[in-house]
Parts: C-alpha cells; structure tokens; sequence
C-alpha cells in the first residue's frame, strides 16, 4: 500500500512539474496566462488541470516556488559561506543577475501576479533578515559604517533587485546588464563599505 501511495506522489509531483517550462514560456513571450492556455500548452485538459491546481492562483504559486527556489538555495549558500560580509553583498548580487538572465520578465511577473503582502512576507524572510546578519558582521568587523541593519539590508535589497523590476519601465533599454551590475556593486560599495575599506 505505501509503495502505491508513492509512486502516486511520485507522479503528482511529475505532472504538477511539467506545468512550470510552460507558464515560464508564457511569461517570456508575454502571453496572458490562463488555466485553459496552460492546459493546451501542456497537452492536457483543464480538468486534468484542476485535478493538481484549486485556480490559477494555486498554479501560479507552485510556478513561482518552483523557480525561486534556486535562488533562494543559491543566496542562502552564499550568507553561510565563511567568507567577509562585503563578500557575501556581491555574491547576492551575482545571484539575483544570474536569476534575472535566466528568467528576465520574472521580476514584472511578480509584481503582477504576488500580493504585496506575499511579496514582503518571502523577502524579508529569504533575503531581507539574512542581509540583517551579513550587515552585522560587516559592522562588527568594523568594515561597514555604523547603521541600523535593518535599514542597510532593505536598502541593499532595493538597490539591487529594484533596477531590475524596473528595466520593463525604462523610457531608453538597457544597453548592458553586467554594466548595470558594476554600477549596483560601486554603489553599495560607497554606500556601505568604511572610507579606508573602499577599493576605488
């Protein structure tokens, strides 16, 4: 009996899973997502649909925990390294670029589709309170100047995923993303770095 209620699971997760190449797709071409067009994107009924999703809502959570969960695996890694807190900054950086690389309308999808609520909940608990002990240290250690690190962490978060939710509003494109990422690091570097640790 247990053997049949995994495999069960087994293939629950195989099939809510191959919901998640689809929806992305959607959002990169910009096409309204619907129960009905994810179904015929996937070769499925709506109702087969339905069988794994309550709504649209549920689907587009699984979505989105589905892919955020690299990046959070990806930044937790980089807040445990023993490595200096400046360090661990630019390397939440890296990974919030290479995300946005790999799914570059993610940031405008979330703003359409997560209530605020939802928004601030997961980034204060994946990045925010993380950022808060980073901060810390970097205080501690004498490197960062002497502020609240709660203030230095949201400003840290804003500075580097806020440019990126906004390239969809830019009145020019953009001309080059790693340009924008030196420009984020340089500013962090001066905005949290002690005059006799900045490098330029």
């Amino acid at each position: 009996m247990k053997s049949a209620t995994k495999r069960k699971e087994m293939m629950n997760r195989l099939l809510k899973g191959q919901v998640v190449q689809p929806v992305l797709a959607m959002i990169q071409e910009g096409t309204s997502i619907t129960m009905d067009k994810v179904a015929a994107r996937c070769g499925v009924s709506k109702g087969t649909l339905y069988n794994y999703f309550k709504n649209k809502k549920d689907l587009l959570n699984y979505v989105h925990e589905a892919v955020i969960i690299p990046i959070k695996k990806g930044s937790s890694k980089i807040f445990k390294k023993d490595i200096q807190p400046m360090e661990k900054i630019y390397g939440f950086v890296g990974n919030v670029f290479d995300f946005h690389k790999e799914y570059p309308l993610y940031f405008k999808f979330i703003q359409s589709q997560r209530s605020a609520a939802e928004a601030v909940t997961e980034r204060m608990e994946v990045i925010i309170l993380p950022l808060v002990n980073v901060c810390r240290e970097g205080i501690r250690q004498g490197q960062f100047i002497d502020a609240d690190p709660y203030v230095m962490a949201a400003m840290i978060f804003g500075s580097v995923v806020g440019p990126l939710e906004s390239l969809t509003y830019r009145e020019e494109p953009l001309r080059d993303l790693e340009t924008l990422k030196q420009e984020i690091v340089r500013f962090l570097d001066k905005c949290i770095l002690k005059e006799q640790e900045r490098s330029s």
